[in-house]
């Protein structure tokens, strides 16, 4: 009798665990490619891939028996924003090879779609738990691995020997996800609900950084908790904050204007060569092709899959890493100039739409406070790694994630659908607004406010 009136009351309140073992399930596939000795030939027929796209296919359909907690206007600001998106997804029309850019632009459009609709209709709070306890899951594996199984958690090879690389099939990507799950439970020990698993998230993610030997990576977690916290007690702050992707993306162009018209393979300072351990070889070796496509580049996923690239590449180094190791540099190669100048100016209109909304209310919302954080951190990953555009990537699901958040509004009323049928204006209690961080003399004070 309870549970059928329970059932009469809210019909569709399977969609909640159904969506939550999705994400989580995501975040467990999707973090990075596991090691050849968990999935052997994984890299190559891609099978975790798969089913990350089934699981964001699921988030995509559950999505639609769900209450919209937030609505995105196509507002010009908010079609800027998606300009990148829309033109790695054709970019396979151009590409030289659109065998491989194809599936990858597909996968692309279905997973920031799947990012849209989990930002309009499941509260951000659930969804940073999901993440963390899958990654969490990955983090504990991969200690264990490395401790106990050290043929399969611990580097042999003569670069890295001794470091760990746990389930993952590399140490840098095991370093970056234990980088983000202590900022993800850092955050977390910050604000309720907390528990006693997220302070053993936090040390479990410490120690994957410290085994891997990701010397940055504990503290850009740090970095990215002081700047949630400097962002909610300063308006300030917060507005210099929203423009930290565009300064960035000024400093990549640099960058690349820098070895696009030098040539040379390595940065040059005080009489000294800095490499970032070979990585500049990759960028120089990139950046070598922009004139062949300079406006719309070679397609998502068109240009390290050309074999003439790889061959000569290996020819020159004797080693090669399908992986611009920059994500800046990968949208210039990828998309081409007009691609990059679209994705910076996205990040500016994110910025400006930032600044305005705490300009307008003198307080940034907690979960822009959270999202925007999280955007610096992996624009600031994204110099020596790429996440930017990656087809199912977790970390690069949850940046698109974070802008439609930055863009969105509180859903006014209750979406009417054969989901949702009308119901009495009596029993009908609104969406709760979003939360804001108005910054006094005192600290910080919580403070409910519509957009």
């Amino acid at each position: 009798m309870t549970a059928s009136f329970a059932a009469q009351q809210d019909p569709n309140a399977w969609t909640d665990p159904v969506t939550k073992a999705a994400l989580i399930g995501t975040a467990l596939m999707a973090s990075g490619n596991f090691s050849e000795r968990i999935i052997p030939g994984g890299e190559e027929s891609n099978p975790q891939q798969y089913v990350v796209l089934a699981l964001w296919l699921v988030i995509v359909a559950v999505s639609y028996f769900r209450r919209s907690l937030l609505q995105l206007e196509p507002t010009p600001s908010v079609l800027l924003a998606l300009a990148p998106y829309a033109l790695a997804v054709a970019s396979f029309a151009w590409s030289d090879n659109p065998g491989a850019s194809l599936p990858k632009a597909v996968a692309l459009l279905i997973v920031t779609f799947g990012a849209y609709r989990l930002a309009m209709t499941m509260a951000l709070d659930a969804i940073v738990d999901c993440v963390i306890l899958g990654t969490f899951l990955l983090a504990a594996a991969s200690v264990l691995l490395a401790l106990f199984v050290p043929d399969i958690g611990v580097l042999t090879d003569f670069q890295h020997p001794g470091q760990w690389n746990g389930i993952f099939v590399s140490k840098q990507t095991l370093g970056i996800h234990g980088a983000l799950l202590l900022f993800f439970a850092a955050y977390r020990l910050m604000e309720p609900p907390r528990a006693l698993y997220h302070c053993l998230a936090a040390l479990t993610a410490i120690a994957c950084v410290i085994g891997s030997g990701s010397r940055g990576g504990g503290a850009i977690a740090v970095a990215g908790v002081v700047f949630v916290y400097g962002a909610r007690r300063s308006t300030l702050f917060s507005k210099i904050v929203a423009f930290a992707p565009f300064a960035m993306c000024l400093v990549a162009s640099v960058l690349i204007a820098y070895f696009v018209w030098t040539g040379n393979q390595s940065l040059q300072a005080f009489d000294k060569e800095i490499d970032f351990t070979e990585r500049t070889f990759i960028w120089q070796y990139a950046l070598s092709f922009f004139t062949s496509a300079p406006l719309l580049g070679y397609g998502v996923n068109g240009f390290w899959t050309l074999k003439e690239v790889k061959d000569v590449f290996l020819e020159r180094h004797g080693w090669f890493l399908d992986n611009f190791h920059d994500g800046y540099i990968g949208i210039v190669v990828e998309t081409g100039a007009l691609g990059f100048v679209s994705f910076a100016a996205s990040y500016f209109a994110y910025g400006r739409r930032i600044a305005a909304s705490i300009a307008e209310r003198g307080a940034i919302e907690r979960d822009v406070a959270l999202t925007l954080t999280y955007t610096c951190i992996l624009f600031f990953i994204d110099f020596t790694e790429t996440f930017f555009l990656r087809s199912t990537n977790l970390f690069s699901a949850l940046l698109s994630l974070s802008v439609f958040i930055g863009f969105a509004q509180s859903a006014p009323t209750r979406r009417e659908s054969a989901a949702f049928p009308p119901e009495p204006a009596t029993r009908y209690a609104p969406p709760q607004p979003r939360e804001t961080y108005v910054a006094n003399n005192d600290g910080v004070s919580r403070s409910p406010a519509r957009r």
